[in-house]
C-alpha cells in the first residue's frame, strides 16, 4: 500500500477530539470522603479506648485522664461533615451537556469505524476505476490494440463484482450517513443554549437521571427527542440543515476526497 493509499486510508477527519464525560464533582466526593474519614477515626478511636475500659476497669486498671477525649466529634467536624453532604447532595453529576457530549463521542466514533468499512470496501473494488479509464481510452480511440489491452485486464484481474462486496459497500455508506447525522445533530444541539437547558429542565423537574434517558435523532422529520419514562422533549433541528450540495461542494475540498481513488486514480499514480 502506497502512501497516498494509506493517506485515503487512514487521515479521514480532523474532527475536534471528544471530551467526553466531565465528571467535574469529582472535588466534592473527595472532600465527603475525607469529613466521612475523620469522623470514622474517631469513632475508631472511642471503640477502642472504651474497649480498654472494659478489659482493665473490672481488673483495676486505671486510665489516664481524658482518654477517650480523643474520640469526641468536634461542632467544627460535624459542620464540614454537613457542609460535604449538602454540597454532594446539590453537585450536577451528570449534566445534560455530559450527556449530550457522551452521546456526541460515541457517534463520532461509529461514523469513523463506518468510514474506515466504506474504505475497505471501496479499495476492493477499485478496480472499476481501472476498467473505466481503460474502456474510455479504448472508446475515444477507437484502437484494436486499446481494446484489447481492455480485455487483457479484464481477463488477468480479479475485476467482476460480488454481492458481498456491494452490501459492504452500500451498508457503509449507509451507516456513514446515520452516524453522521447523529454525530452532527449532537453537535449541533450542543451550540444551542435554549435546546440545552430545555433538556436540563426536564431532567431537573421531573428529578430524572441522564444515566437512564434515551437521546434520538430523526434526520426525517428534522426533531430530537430526548425521553424518560415520565417525560419527552423535542427540538427541531431543522435550522441546522445543509442541502446536498454544500454537503458535495464541501466534500470535494477535503484531504479524503482529494486523497482517493477518485482523484489520484485506481492506483493512486495521479496523485504520486
Amino acid at each position: 500500500m502506497n502512501r497516498l493509499q494509506k493517506t485515503f486510508q487512514q487521515a479521514l477527519f480532523l474532527f475536534l477530539s471528544s471530551t467526553g464525560l466531565h465528571l467535574n464533582s469529582n472535588q466534592t466526593v473527595d472532600e465527603l470522603l475525607d469529613q466521612s474519614n475523620t469522623l470514622k477515626t474517631n469513632i475508631d478511636i472511642a471503640i477502642q479506648g472504651i474497649g480498654g475500659f472494659m478489659y482493665y476497669a473490672p481488673n483495676g486498671g486505671i486510665a489516664p485522664d481524658g482518654v477517650l477525649q480523643a474520640g469526641y466529634i468536634t461542632f467544627e467536624n460535624m459542620a464540614a461533615y454537613n457542609d460535604a453532604l449538602t454540597a454532594v447532595q446539590q453537585t450536577q453529576f451528570y449534566s445534560a451537556e455530559d450527556f449530550v457530549r457522551n452521546n456526541q463521542d460515541t457517534a463520532q466514533q461509529n461514523m469513523e469505524g463506518a468510514v474506515d468499512d466504506f474504505v475497505a470496501a471501496t479499495l476492493a473494488i477499485v478496480e472499476i476505476l481501472a476498467i473505466q479509464e481503460q474502456a474510455e481510452i479504448a472508446s475515444n480511440t477507437g484502437s484494436i490494440a486499446d481494446q484489447e489491452a481492455l480485455q487483457d485486464f479484464i481477463s488477468t484481474n480479479e475485476v467482476f463484482l460480488t454481492e458481498t462486496e456491494i452490501q459492504e459497500y452500500n451498508s457503509a455508506i449507509t451507516e456513514i450517513e446515520q452516524y453522521g447525522n447523529q454525530y452532527a445533530s449532537f453537535t449541533a444541539v450542543l451550540s444551542n443554549d435554549e435546546y440545552m437547558a430545555e433538556f436540563q429542565s426536564a431532567r431537573d423537574d421531573y428529578n430524572n437521571s441522564f444515566l437512564d434517558a434515551v437521546l434520538a435523532f430523526d434526520a426525517v422529520a428534522g426533531q430530537m427527542t430526548l425521553g424518560w419514562d415520565n417525560v419527552t422533549v423535542a427540538v427541531d433541528m431543522s435550522q441546522y440543515y445543509k442541502t446536498a450540495d454544500e454537503y458535495y461542494l464541501a466534500g470535494q475540498g477535503t484531504s479524503f476526497y482529494t486523497t482517493s481513488p477518485i482523484v489520484c486514480g485506481y492506483n493512486f499514480s495521479k496523485c504520486e
